[in-house]
């Protein structure tokens, strides 16, 4: 069994319209779109670690597609619209910050993943980059230069290391397909276009 999950309804009903969520259990929301499953797993590493885990031990799911939105990191390259297959996801933010660096808590010698990162498929032909998972979100962009610095990321995103963790544990394979929405750093300068990014996931997956 294949399935797909997506963090929000808002995205879930964009990139699949017509799907009818229901409510499964644990505030876990699910459709079918083409004979394929879709589960809305919530927002944020807490909420996609608990649905993912949920769900896989409740369905015989095969291969799991994360799906969704995502910020770019101006220094990679990428236009707000772009959609791209994640290939490493960084636990970016567990980890101690400084002025000018970050020591990750695996450095420290309290990691649970090697490299701090969970690890994807390639999905069709996208660009294939690497993502930083970040629980605490930059608004004014020293700290979003710093991931960047570190990790040297593309993108990042609230969920995709914790996901992918699940699935690597439990032997699910594992795909990570994002669109880009606005670039990371600095509020009043990240150039949301969320129709677009949504759109164009639409369009893949259809």
């Amino acid at each position: 069994m294949k399935a797909i999950f997506v963090p929000t309804v808002k995205e879930a009903e964009s990139i699949f319209p017509g799907i009818e969520l229901t409510l499964w259990k644990y505030g876990v929301f699910k459709a079918e779109y083409n004979d394929i499953m879709i589960f809305v797993t919530g927002a944020t590493k807490t909420c996609a670690a608990f649905s993912a885990t949920s769900v896989l031990g409740a369905f015989s799911v095969e291969e799991a597609i994360l799906t969704g939105i995502c910020g770019a990191y101006r220094q990679s390259g990428l236009k707000v619209g772009d959609v791209v297959s994640v290939h490493k996801d960084f636990f970016a933010d567990e980890a101690v910050f400084y002025s000018n660096k970050i020591t990750t808590l695996n450095e420290m010698g309290f990691g649970f993943s090697d490299d701090s990162c969970s690890e994807f498929i390639s999905y069709g032909n996208l660009p294939i980059v690497n993502s930083n998972t970040v629980s605490f979100l930059d608004g004014e962009g020293a700290v979003s230069a710093l991931l960047y610095s570190k990790y040297g990321a593309s993108v990042e995103n609230m969920e995709g290391a914790a996901f992918g963790f699940v699935c690597n544990m439990l032997k699910v394979k594992a795909y990570q397909v994002r669109a880009v929405s606005n670039f990371c750093g600095k509020r009043d300068g990240q150039e949301w276009d969320v129709r677009l990014a949504l759109g164009n996931l639409k369009r893949l997956f259809e």
